[in-house]
């Protein structure tokens, strides 16, 4: 194993520090202790001071945030009609001029004083070399042209400081923000931005290079994608050219639900409807009806509930349904054989996310329409890079509609030309040895859920081996594969759970899939605003999510029972 990719002393960590610690561009932080991961969904100034960094969704990067003011501060708000000069106003930074749009459109919607227009809302191009365009409320030109890749221009939106809960919304629901690699290269490189040339400037690789790295990385990825998901013993062919990348998962949700609202014209009689089978991610929710204007009809992931949707399906139509295989946090796996059959019977775009699951353990591409996936999770595994990919299936019946549209995207300049250069190389990188972690760390997951499985303290243990829904995840693992990385524990007392939590000397904080074993109270951190409806699906206040890493097996094994008896030794 490369010691490289674990945390040797998790237990040194101090609160707010980047994971992996040192790296600039973690995309999780340390909160060490239960009341540190209350702290945060408190906003208390202890916790929040304290942050160096965090999910890049859920917090804006610093140097983000600082590219955004300066170029807020070289744009000129009163270009923009309607607005006050002296009107305190904020920004975010985009990639595209299109969701620069989707963001304008969205916020005077949400707005719940109905005192902003969209013509409230600034979008601003901003080109390398430092040109600020404003762009009109009906026009979406073409990405930008640049000489140098790395170079390709920003867009900046504007809005009044009374919108920062919205604005911060959409960007969250959506992952259109730009990445911390972005941002640093243009503080650092822009020529406008800079009064003088820094003493020691860092040379840049020539232009030849970064276009050779980005291309081979590109194509590496999609192959790698593209293998993983064909199934030869199937007759599931998939090509490199049937995989999309993108920036962020989230941003490969969204288009994607985007691109099947192509497929046909809404009326007021027959909106755009989904069915979300299982418990949803908040996100993906949120992006399909507050930002893609779908009506949501959520379904938990039981028989009773397919028999109601399918009864559903008798009298009205959907146009997708999505489902997690298996889901987050509680491992579920929906039953995606009768789901397959009736997208098929029903004519919708089936859309499995197969993040916890992955390739690497999961044959669902054939089962399924579409396959979107965080490659930010463990298909990175370094915890340091963001990422999502779409992959169709070639044998479904809205294969080369959905294609059309995507590709159609591509040649504006968007999707993968969005994607950061630097961001591309550093995920192909890190995914070279996606499988061997993947068997790895789901090897250990095995062995950490029989110890809490052991214990007086807990009351259920989630993990696709040996959970009731273990034959539906049976269906569809390769040969080899095994039952992933993620065990998910409910404790017999919340007051265990907090023990157990604060007593686990692993690194704790967002996300998931990371080479180092990661531990978080799950439900605070993703549900704080939302918990009576989460635990209407069994997700409870004190779940405690462990995301096993690639660590010695006795390492983890000594860990885990220290922590245990932390959690039985307390009384309730």
């Amino acid at each position: 194993m490369d010691t490289m990719k674990t945390i040797a002393e998790p237990e040194k960590l101090r609160l707010g520090t980047s994971l992996p610690p040192g790296d600039p561009h973690g995309v999780s932080v340390h909160l060490p202790k239960w009341a540190d991961t209350v702290g945060w969904a408190l906003r208390e100034p202890r916790v929040v001071d304290a942050m160096t960094t965090g999910y890049p969704r859920f917090f804006l990067s610093l140097v983000v945030d600082r590219l955004a003011v300066r170029l807020l501060e070289l744009a000129s708000p009163s270009d923009v009609v309607g607005v006050e000069k002296t009107g305190q106003r904020l920004s975010r930074l985009l990639d595209s001029v299109r969701h620069a749009q989707m963001f304008r459109k969205a916020l005077p919607e949400w707005d719940t004083t109905q005192r902003t227009s969209s013509r409230d809302i600034g979008v601003y191009t901003v080109t390398w070399d430092g040109e600020i365009t404003a762009v009109k409320e009906d026009n979406v030109p073409n990405q930008f042209e640049c000489r140098r890749i790395g170079d390709e221009g920003i867009v900046l939106v504007s809005y009044p400081a009374e919108l920062a809960a919205e604005a911060k919304a959409f960007w969250q629901h959506t992952g259109f923000g730009i990445s911390s690699r972005r941002a640093t290269h243009w503080l650092e490189d822009a020529p406008f931005l800079s009064a003088s040339p820094a003493p020691n400037p860092t040379p840049r690789p020539p232009a030849e290079m970064i276009s050779r790295k980005i291309n081979h990385a590109r194509a590496a990825l999609k192959q790698r994608i593209a293998i993983g998901h064909s199934s030869p013993s199937n007759n599931l062919h998939v090509s490199p050219s049937d995989v999309f990348l993108f920036p962020t998962g989230m941003t490969a949700i969204t288009e994607t639900a985007d691109t099947i609202k192509s497929l046909r014209h809404p009326t007021p009689d027959s909106p755009y409807r989904v069915a979300i089978f299982g418990f949803p991610y908040v996100d993906t929710v949120k992006v399909l009806h507050r930002v893609l204007g779908y009506v949501p009809t959520l379904y938990h992931s039981t028989p009773t509930a397919l028999d109601t949707l399918e009864e559903t399906l008798l009298t009205g139509s959907i146009d997708m349904l999505i489902t997690e295989f298996p889901g987050n946090p509680l491992l579920q796996s929906p039953d995606l054989t009768r789901l397959h059959a009736l997208a098929q019977k029903h004519h919708f775009v089936l859309v499995v996310d197969d993040t916890v699951g992955t390739h690497a353990s999961l044959a669902l591409l054939g089962a399924c329409d579409v396959v979107c996936t965080s490659l930010s999770k463990m298909f990175s595994g370094g915890c340091n890079v963001m990422g999502g990919t779409v992959t169709l299936n070639p044998a479904s019946p809205f294969y080369h509609r959905l294609k059309d549209v995507l590709e159609g995207r591509r040649e504006k300049g968007e999707g993968e030309g969005a994607w950061f250069w630097e961001d591309v190389v550093t995920m192909e990188e890190n995914s070279r040895d996606f499988e061997a972690r993947v068997a790895r760390a789901s090897a250990n997951a095995e062995v950490v859920a029989g110890l809490l499985r052991g214990s007086g303290a807990v009351g259920e243990v989630y993990y696709p081996k040996g959970a009731p829904t273990q034959e539906l995840y049976d269906r569809y693992r390769v040969e080899g594969g095994r039952y992933g990385f993620l065990v998910t524990v409910r404790f017999t007392a919340p007051e265990r759970a907090v023990a157990f939590h604060d007593a686990m000397d692993v690194a704790k904080g967002p996300s998931f899939g990371t080479n180092f074993t990661l531990c978080c109270a799950h439900t605070l951190l993703a549900h704080y605003k939302e918990l009576e409806w989460a635990a209407e699906y069994g997700v409870v206040e004190h779940l405690v999510r462990i995301s096993v890493g690639l660590e010695e097996r006795e390492w983890l094994e000594e860990r885990v029972t220290r922590a245990l008896r932390a959690a039985e030794g307390v009384s309730v």
